[in-house]
């Protein structure tokens, strides 16, 4: 019997990949505070740390980019970007940063937990609106009772 590829099963591969592109995210995410905590302990300072970090990652994505002979974007397309998309590099600073000066007296629970909840709120938000270029979900109830779970299991987690 010969498959037939339609749209849907592509669709339904691409979500499925993507699920597991975003567990493997959220992986990413817990594992990326203590692996730059040990980044910090040879460093003199945190931002030092977020440096290597960063640049480390730079090396990563140019090695990458040559690879697979990306090239880079036009002068003209980049003038076209709104401010607010310039932001995305600072955003990751920012989180790296900060999780390197908190997470590790916190632990991995507590901070994740935290990051957690800053993103399903901040998420319902953008959704509602529109904001960002996301597709607009507007607040329904089952969608805020989902995130106030999350807050109320942060709260938890907290405590203990």
């Amino acid at each position: 019997m010969q498959r037939v590829w339609t749209v849907e099963r592509f669709s339904y591969i691409f979500a499925a990949l993507g699920s597991l592109f975003a567990l493997g995210a959220g992986a990413a995410m817990a594992l990326q505070p203590a692996v730059n905590a040990k980044l910090r302990e040879q460093c003199n300072h945190p931002l030092q740390a977020s440096v290597v970090s960063f640049g480390v990652g730079l090396l990563a994505l140019l090695g990458l980019a040559t690879l697979l002979r990306v090239g880079v974007p036009s002068v003209e397309r980049l003038q076209t970007l709104p401010a607010w998309a310039w932001t995305g590099g600072l955003l990751g600073t920012y989180m790296v940063t900060v999780s390197l000066l908190v997470a590790p007296a916190m632990g991995a629970t507590r901070w994740i937990a935290l990051v957690l909840a800053g993103q399903m709120v901040v998420s319902l938000v953008l959704d509602h609106f529109g904001w960002l270029g996301y597709a607009q979900h507007a607040f329904t109830w089952p969608r805020i009772f989902g995130v106030l779970c999350v807050v109320l299991g942060v709260l938890i987690v907290m405590r203990n």
